[in-house]
């Protein structure tokens, strides 16, 4: 199964940078996608609009991520949870990178996926506990981020792996969520062969 990761944190001292070794280890990922490392720019330009409705961009990058993904059969996303959604460059990506003709068809019943990605995960953080990402703010990752955008994109089988409450986390909680992550991508890797 190719993996490629999408990988959106800034700061390399960061816990996600931890994260991302953890999936590195447990995983044969083909293509890391490093947002920030990339200089990906995440803004959707006007010219960038003008050449939307064609399933094209400027930016040379959302080519080449196109074409990783074309080759993905497992995504694994690794990011934040700020302002109770994902980072503005991941919403950026999404925005520019799946594109009509390539992750999706418009037709009289809406929007159908063309990709099929077999296994998705979301390994996230936030400072909010997770049971009040859920109970107290709407649930932003199910709905928002699962149900209305990576089901349409062709996303199967989504997982959702957050680390709530990292801000006041001892250095044994992050050892069991990584512990954690790498358990739950090796019983994956172990279910495939």
């Amino acid at each position: 199964m190719k993996t490629t990761i999408v990988y959106a944190h800034p700061y390399e001292g960061s816990f996600n940078r931890a994260v991302l070794t953890t999936v590195l280890k447990a995983t044969k990922a083909a293509h890391v996608i490093d947002l920030y490392a990339d200089g990906f720019d995440p803004v959707l330009r006007e010219d960038d609009l003008a050449l939307y409705p064609e399933g094209k961009s400027n930016d040379p990058l959302v080519a080449d991520y196109n074409e990783i993904l074309d080759d993905t059969e497992e995504l694994i996303f690794i990011f934040p949870i700020w302002w109770y959604d994902m980072p503005a460059m991941l919403r950026g990506f999404l925005e520019k990178v799946m594109l009509e003709g390539s992750a999706y068809h418009t037709g009289s019943a809406g929007l159908s996926p063309i990709r099929d990605i077999k296994k998705t995960f979301l390994l996230t953080t936030s400072s909010t506990p997770t049971e009040s990402l859920v109970e107290d703010f709407g649930d932003p990752m199910q709905d928002a981020c699962i149900n209305a955008t990576l089901t349409i994109i062709g996303c199967h089988d989504i997982r959702w792996i957050n680390f709530g409450g990292i801000d006041g986390s001892t250095e044994k909680e992050r050892t069991e969520y990584l512990t954690k992550i790498r358990n739950i991508l090796q019983e994956k890797k172990a279910d495939t062969n």
